[in-house]
């Protein structure tokens, strides 16, 4: 069911690609890596599938209840949440980089004790900035490969 849910993100993905490409408007991709915080929780209990896999569906709920009704959530079993910002520049997507991470250190905490010296890394791609080290298109290739 999942791979069917990411290519259904992926084929979002591509659509708002090509509708950005075709009005000239912005779009932008925010990856959140949940792995740092899942490892440290570890010792937590979260390394059991069904702790993890609700701890997993619920971060992609509080995400899904923070953004806008345009925007997507990927809705994977990996450990990486992918967010598509339709309209939104390159500095949009670094907000809102920022704001979630906050946000997402928040809600660990009803999950794990002292989560507030973690970090989560995000990676941005923007068009039609390029200034991000990957093209919105590799991320499209990576969720239908299921990476």
């Amino acid at each position: 069911m999942s791979a069917m849910i990411e290519h259904d993100f992926s084929s979002r993905i591509s659509y708002e690609l090509k509708r950005a490409e075709r009005y000239r408007i912005f779009l932008s991709l925010l990856i959140f890596n949940l792995g740092p915080i899942i490892d440290r929780g570890g010792s937590a209990g979260i390394t059991e599938n069904n702790v993890r896999e609700r701890f997993l569906s619920d971060i992609r709920s509080f995400i899904s209840n923070t953004i806008r009704e345009i925007d997507a959530v990927s809705n994977s079993d990996g450990i990486k949440v992918g967010l598509l910002l339709p309209e939104t520049s390159r500095q949009g997507a670094e907000a809102t980089a920022r704001r979630l991470g906050r946000e997402i250190i928040g809600f660990c905490k009803e999950y794990f004790p002292q989560t507030d010296d973690h970090f989560i890394p995000v990676e941005i791609s923007s068009y039609p900035d390029a200034a991000g080290a990957r093209s919105i298109q590799d991320y499209i290739d990576d969720f239908n490969s299921g990476n």
